[in-house]
């Protein structure tokens, strides 16, 4: 899943409850305007589209990179790109906790029309995330080598993936800053910037990269190249909000409430710090897995690499719908308006069903060729191909029961959601990997995904079912 998420807009409407009457809520050139005539699916629809080509660039930056990683330096630099992807996760996973605490205040306050306390709200989390940010990259300048080593990094890559890594570390800082402004102007009905802003970054990026390999960089080059996408990213949507005076746009009043009082800070982790704790947690679980997989060779962990990659693909339209769920069923409820709120999530279950469904299957149908998208290397193929036929398929229940849990984390409800996916990996993703690897060899690596992954749902379904869906929805703020 990832962190993500990390996703924007301006489609010059705002969303409407019942509740709200027109023109109460302040609209400025980045949000929509969805009137209430409109019926719900349409509406999702509407502000789902943009965030899901956000999450489609996400991945294709992604892919484009491990392409030219993999093509024009060889399996080696892919693998040692690849050994440093969940360690990223638990990385991001601050901001991304962060920005998924701030969006559902902002949401609700949003829908409430308190866009004075939304601003509020939105400088705290990025006065932590980038706090956060310029520790990280500080220490992971002298820590990464040994974490690397620690979770079983293949010696003949360590030396890359490490010079690789502690570039890319040093700009933890703008990763923060872009992962939670993204977030946060989504609680507020924008999408388009943050879409806008990834394609400056992915073109700036591809711009960036085979320059920065052909100037005889190598693996650091591709790394200097992502930080300054982010950079770039950042700089236009400052500009932006700025042109267009939106209420979260960054200015003197925005810098003064970087250091949050505490009446404001506490809200934020209380909602944000169980999302950090998820991503953190299944990115410890993907050190553990690739820990595993390491010993099967380097081949192995390249091929890791193309499946996570195709994974994502799959994930991030679920998680686009999920975010749809979150930002609608938080402005319902900031609005009072609770019948709409959960009808939103049983559109957002419809669509995500189709959605992944549709993806999930033609990756499993024609494995071969998506994997030879990305190395002519014969070996990692099949081996990869092998991962997408067993795993693929379980995206479809982890994206549903992602879809219930975004609901419940709009709600405030953040302690069960992050409860359940903790158990699953804990209890059921690790075991099943390890257990079936020694039973079965390097293809059993992959069975603990399918294992979670179908756990997640039928948990979370079974809490939605209980308790979740007779309680009352009431903001938190």
């Amino acid at each position: 899943m990832p962190p993500d998420d990390l996703l924007i807009f301006r489609s010059d409407f705002t969303l409407m409850s019942h509740d709200i009457q027109p023109g109460t809520t302040p609209v400025s050139p980045g949000e929509l305007t969805i009137t209430p005539d409109r019926s719900l699916t349409a509406r999702f629809l509407i502000f789902m589209m943009p965030v899901l080509l956000d999450c489609v660039l996400q991945s294709a930056s992604g892919t484009i990179g491990n392409i030219y990683v993999g093509r024009l330096l060889g399996p080696g630099d892919l693998a040692a790109a690849s050994s440093f992807f969940p360690l990223l996760l638990v990385l991001v996973s601050c901001g991304v906790g962060l920005g998924t605490g701030a969006s559902v205040l902002v949401g609700q306050y949003w829908g409430a029309n308190q866009t004075e306390r939304a601003r509020v709200v939105a400088s705290a989390a990025l006065g932590v995330g980038v706090g956060i940010g310029i520790l990280i990259a500080a220490a992971g300048q002298v820590a990464i080598r040994p974490t690397l080593a620690l979770f079983g990094t293949p010696p003949d890559i360590l030396d890359h993936a490490t010079r690789y890594a502690a570039s890319l570390l040093l700009g933890t800082p703008a990763l923060a800053l872009i992962i939670i402004s993204s977030i946060v102007l989504r609680g507020a009905g924008d999408n388009v910037r943050p879409l806008v802003s990834m394609a400056i970054q992915i073109v700036a990026t591809l711009l960036l990269t085979p320059l920065a390999i052909s100037l005889g960089m190598g693996l650091n080059g591709a790394a200097f190249a992502a930080i300054g996408g982010w950079c770039i990213a950042l700089i236009f949507m400052a500009l932006s909000l700025r042109h267009a005076r939106h209420p979260l746009a960054p200015d003197v009043a925005m810098l003064r409430e970087l250091l949050p009082e505490r009446a404001v800070l506490l809200p934020v982790l209380r909602l944000g710090l169980p999302a950090m704790v998820e991503i953190m947690t299944m990115g410890f679980a993907e050190i553990a897995l690739v820990g595993r997989i390491n010993v099967f060779g380097s081949d192995m962990t390249a091929a890791y690499g193309l499946f996570m990659q195709t994974l994502t693909y799959i994930e991030y339209p679920g998680m686009a719908v999920g975010i749809t769920v979150s930002v609608m069923c938080a402005h319902a409820i900031g609005a009072r308006n609770e019948a709409e709120a959960r009808a939103v999530l049983r559109v957002g279950f419809v669509v995500g069903l189709v959605v992944t469904g549709c993806l999930a299957l033609a990756v499993t149908l024609a494995p071969g060729p998506v994997a030879s998208l990305f190395t002519t290397d014969r070996h990692v193929t099949e081996l990869a191909a092998h991962a997408f036929r067993v795993v693929m398929w379980s995206a479809v229940p982890l994206a549903l029961g992602g879809v219930i849990g975004s609901a419940m984390r709009a709600s405030g409800d953040v302690i069960a959601p992050m409860s359940i996916l903790l158990g699953c990996i804990v209890l059921v993703e690790l075991p099943v990997g390890y257990i079936a690897a020694h039973h079965y060899g390097a293809w059993g690596v992959w069975l603990g995904y399918p294992a979670s992954f179908s756990s997640i749902f039928i948990v979370t379904t079974v809490y939605w079912a209980i308790r979740w869906r007779k309680r009352g929805l009431v903001p938190v703020i």
